[in-house]
């Protein structure tokens, strides 16, 4: 299988930082068919660039930690026979590996539309769930196709050596026509995680970066087509006699009748009770008579508070009981026969 197996062809440009990722495997051919793959992109990167390896199985880990924005193209598992599954984890520090615009190429094995119906089959995934997959990691520009079906022998030796559940011959049977090769590129946003940009809010900004030629007038609005249209002025839709104060004439009655007088304050005619009284009349205001108070029974008032027979200093400053004597709640209060008299006789 090793001389039949050529390395893919994966172009890179001279002066590029590339990283390799691939699980490391058993078999000898695999690791030879990946020496050359890296001496052919060191050879296609030259001096001036520089081509990394890394397991696959370590990022999963989190035992290799890659530099943040250094390369400018991943190439993972490009080498038969594409054992590794790219999990959210390892996509998403392959995107934080990338620079911004960077590529990344990847192969994986996923199952068609019939074997997907069958979960006994260690494939997890289709090829339209892998593009998802990378789409939720961040990558954009996900461009995904399956150009062959995975033969026998190759199956045979996935089931050996990486696939664990079940038989060989079983696991063979059931992936056989069912477990394709998807080769996926996708590629990182032009911004690195983390980036910042000022927004310039308000004319001052725009007015600067656009120079004084393109300052914005006062009272426009933008519209879809960001053309100019300029606010309509209320004062041309008035015309002449819209300018003209009227007179008392315009505003009089129709009838002829005269208004309704209203009562002016502290009203004496009567007009404010509502009484008829005449219209011509005019009205002389004056200083209303305050209303006369009832006359409280200090007697027989009742205590709203309770505190009425404990003395002044419980009483409010309305109490009738101000200045007498504290009493028995109920006692019926009196007053002194000296009280009754003036203090000085004649």
């Amino acid at each position: 299988m090793a001389d039949e197996m050529t390395p893919p062809e994966h172009p890179v440009e001279a002066g590029q930082t590339v990283l390799l990722v691939a699980r490391a495997s058993a078999e000898a051919q695999n690791l030879v068919a990946l020496q050359q793959l890296r001496d052919s992109l060191a050879a296609q990167v030259g001096s001036g660039g520089r081509v990394d390896f890394e397991q696959i199985d370590r990022i999963e880990d989190g035992a290799a930690a890659l530099a943040s924005a250094h390369y400018d193209r991943v190439i993972a598992n490009p080498i038969e026979p594409w054992a590794a599954e790219h999990t959210g984890k390892v996509l998403a520090s392959l995107l934080l590996a990338l620079k911004p615009s960077g590529v990344l190429s990847l192969r994986e094995l996923v199952l068609d539309d019939a074997g997907s119906a069958d979960a006994a089959l260690p494939v997890a995934r289709t090829q339209a769930e892998l593009a998802q997959q990378l789409r939720f990691a961040g990558f954009v520009g996900v461009q995904a196709e399956c150009r062959e079906q995975v033969s026998e022998p190759t199956l045979r030796v996935l089931a050996e050596h990486c696939w664990t559940a079940g038989g060989a011959a079983e696991l063979v049977g059931r992936a056989s026509g069912h477990v394709l090769v998807a080769t996926v590129t996708a590629q990182k946003p032009a911004y690195n995680v983390g980036a910042a940009s000022a927004l310039r809010f308000g004319s001052k900004a725009r007015g600067a970066a656009e120079g004084p030629a393109a300052a914005r007038k006062p009272w426009t609005i933008s519209v879809e087509s960001d053309d100019e249209a300029e606010i309509e002025n209320e004062d041309a839709l008035l015309e002449g006699d819209d300018l003209v104060r009227p007179d008392a004439a315009s505003l009089a009655r129709p009838d002829g009748a005269k208004a309704k007088r209203k009562p002016c304050k502290n009203c004496t005619c009567g007009l404010a009770d509502g009484a008829d009284v005449d219209e011509d009349a005019a009205c002389k205001p004056g200083a209303r008579a305050p209303k006369p108070k009832k006359p409280v029974d200090v007697v027989n008032v009742k205590s709203a508070c309770g505190n009425c027979s404990l003395g002044d200093a419980f009483r409010c400053s309305s109490c009738p009981y101000l200045g007498m004597p504290a009493f028995k709640p109920g006692e019926k209060v009196t007053l002194g026969g000296s009280m009754l008299h003036d203090d000085f006789m004649p």
